[in-house]
C-alpha cells in the first residue's frame, strides 16, 4: 500500500525534486565551540537586542545573507543570534563574529 507501482519513477523523481529545494535554500553556518571560545567569556543577555546580522550559508558553497534576529548572548568577540528562518519558520540559533552584527534602530 502506497506504493506507485504505475509510476514508480515519479516517487524518485519527487524526492530529487525537494533535495535540490533543500540544497538551494542552503543551510546556515555556525562558529565551532572552539572558535566561539576563542572569542572570550560568554555573557547572556537579560534581553533580546534586536540585531542584524550576516550569516554564512552553505549552498553548494558558502554564501552571505542579511537577517534580522535578536543577540542572546555574546562574548568579546562573537554573537549568538537568534533569527526565524523563512523557509521553514523555524528559528535559527548561530553564533557570528561581532563585526558580522549591527544593532536595528
Amino acid at each position: 500500500m502506497g506504493a506507485n507501482h504505475r509510476y514508480p519513477e515519479r516517487a524518485d523523481q519527487r524526492t530529487d525534486e525537494l533535495q535540490l529545494e533543500q540544497a538551494k535554500r542552503g543551510s546556515p553556518v555556525s562558529l565551532t565551540t572552539s572558535e566561539v571560545r576563542r572569542t572570550g567569556r560568554r555573557n547572556d543577555a537579560r534581553e533580546a537586542v534586536p540585531v542584524t546580522a550576516t550569516v554564512r550559508y552553505r549552498v553548494a558553497y558558502e554564501e552571505p545573507r542579511e537577517v534580522e534576529g535578536t543577540a542572546i548572548a555574546w562574548t568579546n568577540g562573537a554573537v549568538l543570534v537568534k533569527y526565524p528562518d523563512p523557509a521553514t519558520r523555524h528559528d535559527n540559533f548561530v553564533w557570528v563574529y561581532a563585526n558580522a552584527v549591527r544593532r536595528r534602530g
